[in-house]
């Protein structure tokens, strides 16, 4: 018995062994000396969070979001005055134009009050369908413009959501030897992005937080990553970064064991005293749990793991007529963001993974070393 014993302790150890030695190759492509990322949460990943991250060792990941290019400049600036070590940013493939649908303009009619309230333009008014990009036009040229100025501030890697980039983004990063990181929800999204000629992979789990990533397969493909992450590690042969509820080293090391290379973490680090995170999110992350959350798209047209509000119950009988993904955002963007802003909580949309009431780190710092204690 003792023989059985000691030959499985000896099969864990190499397991183990060889986990960490992959997480440490991972490491070395990226200049940095634990495997974790932060998750690009827009409104939550600032500066300050990013900075933490890369100076406690991990890989901190800036959401480009909105941004100008001189926005972007900027931030690079003031995430390298705050460390000396790499850091990446994130950029949203954009979707392609079009006639909004009709529907989207229902939306808009329901929304009108809300916005007025809110101080915002009324979607329909002059004022509204000149700020609002309700044909989506505007998206294109502003990724062109993003990613000009993402690649002249030189990160460590930048990685894509919503699709892979395009041949010439990808020999531009290359040329510039920035490693360039896809995300999947799916196998075989892991597989189109491996043939896009990726340096790694973010496999985006059922349990996360935020908008689904999904390109190729819907967004209700819910696969948890117990069962993604070892199929694509050994479909892609890629360093694949395990993203989805992960709060505790334990579940880094499992994960690790099952093929990953690294972490990512969204929920676990918007408590930090970093974070951007409302004083509304973080009372919710002391009292939500799993069950406090739903998915929906009303925030985007696409699924959405995200805390139940007001706002979510009052809009209800519009999520059966959304349009397509991304129209949604054009409205409930500047909403979410005006009632962030303005403090008005029952429309905060509060995205959060399903670890919610189960990590409470004080800082960036702190979740980077417990998270990673048993992999680095």
């Amino acid at each position: 018995m003792q023989e059985v014993k000691s030959g499985a302790a000896g099969a864990i150890e190499l397991a183990v062994n060889a986990g960490r030695a992959r997480a440490q190759a991972f490491c070395g492509r990226l200049g940095i000396e634990k495997p974790f990322l932060s998750a690009p949460m827009e409104g939550v990943a600032g500066v300050d969070l990013v900075a933490a991250v890369s100076e406690a060792g991990g890989l901190g990941v800036l959401p480009v979001g909105e941004m100008t290019p001189e926005e972007v400049a900027a931030a690079a600036a003031a995430v390298r005055a705050k460390t000396t070590k790499p850091f990446a940013f994130q950029i949203r493939i954009p979707p392609k134009g079009g006639r909004a649908p009709e529907a989207l303009h229902q939306l808009a009619d329901g929304l009108s009050a809300v916005f007025e309230d809110l101080g915002l333009p009324a979607p329909l008014s002059k004022e509204g369908r000149e700020r609002y990009d309700f044909t989506l036009d505007r998206a294109a040229a502003r990724f062109e413009a993003q990613f000009a100025a993402v690649l002249a501030a030189r990160p460590a890697a930048v990685l894509s959501t919503s699709g892979g980039f395009r041949e010439p983004e990808a020999e531009a990063l290359f040329d510039a030897r920035i490693v360039n990181i896809g995300t999947a929800t799916t196998l075989r999204e892991a597989k189109v992005l491996r043939a896009a000629k990726v340096d790694a992979v973010v496999l985006q789990g059922s349990e996360a937080g935020g908008p689904r990533a999904n390109f190729e397969d819907r967004d209700d493909v819910m696969t948890g990553l117990n069962a993604l992450v070892p199929a694509a590690a050994k479909a892609t042969r890629l360093p694949v970064v395990a993203a989805g509820g992960v709060c505790g080293p334990e579940q880094a090391l499992g994960l690790v064991l099952a093929g990953a290379s690294a972490v990512m973490c969204g929920t676990a680090l918007t408590g930090a005293a970093e974070s951007l995170a409302t004083p509304y999110t973080r009372r919710a992350l002391v009292w939500a749990d799993a069950a406090a959350l739903t998915t929906t798209r009303l925030y985007t047209g696409r699924l959405v793991r995200c805390l139940r509000s007001p706002l979510l119950d009052a809009l209800a009988d519009y999520e059966a007529v959304l349009p397509a993904w991304p129209l949604p955002e054009v409205l409930m963007r500047p909403l979410t963001e005006a009632a962030r802003r303005a403090g008005r909580e029952e429309l905060e949309a509060v995205f959060l993974g399903q670890s919610v009431g189960r990590s409470a780190y004080r800082t960036a710092s702190e979740a980077v070393e417990r998270i990673t204690a048993l992999i680095a």
